[in-house]
């Protein structure tokens, strides 16, 4: 099991099968996310990979970037064809017509200003015609509903997490931005948004191009 708390707020335990998903275990927006794919793809932030291994499995031609070299061995060892054991601010390669960042994977910038040099390092990882591909979370909710979390000091898209796993804790930063942010920054990153579809009224699935 995976320990989790939110800005100090312990989290339900989360099983690591939950990385593991089939495709007919994935919800509805992480299936209308991986249909939306075309062409070469960049998986970030792959995690245990899978969507990658889902895409794969269709054909197409996956190249997965995990930071973490354990979830690369990972990776690896579920026959990921191609795996970049990196950070992707220090990927350089481009032209791939479809970068995917899902379960909230706009969040690897970590605040505002890093959400924007993401996206403008990803934009030149875009073959012409290529789109972004990734959804968020309005957590507003949580943050406003939540009297134990102090919210003067902090904005309202970020939050500190805590991760814990077989003793080994780790902390960072995560920023979940509305769709309003979301366009804004896609904007100050030279990209567009359009949203492809709403899982709930918080929820949301996008394309930046």
């Amino acid at each position: 099991m995976i320990s989790l708390s939110i800005d100090g707020l312990e989290e339900e335990p989360m099983s690591s099968a939950y990385f593991f998903r089939s495709e007919s275990e994935m919800n509805d927006l992480e299936q209308h996310a991986l249909n939306e794919c075309k062409g070469r793809v960049l998986d970030v932030g792959t995690g245990a990979g899978c969507h990658a291994l889902v895409l794969q499995e269709r054909g197409f031609e996956v190249v997965a970037v995990e930071q973490s070299s354990k979830a690369c061995e990972v990776l690896r060892a579920r026959e990921v064809r191609q795996v970049l054991n990196n950070d992707i601010l220090l990927v350089q390669a481009g032209g791939y017509d479809t970068i995917l960042l899902l379960m909230n994977g706009f969040g690897i910038g970590r605040n505002e200003q890093g959400l924007v040099a993401l996206l403008k390092h990803l934009k030149s990882l875009l073959a012409p015609g290529g789109k972004i591909i990734g959804d968020s979370t309005d957590i507003r909710y949580f943050r406003e509903e939540s009297q134990e979390i102090d919210l003067s000091d902090s904005p309202p898209h970020e939050v500190n997490f805590e991760v814990g796993v077989d003793g080994v804790t780790e902390r960072f930063a995560w920023i979940y931005p509305d769709e309003f942010l979301l366009e804004a920054l896609a904007e100050e990153a030279g990209l567009k948004m359009n949203v492809i579809m709403y899982a709930d009224e918080f929820h949301f699935l996008c394309e930046l191009y």
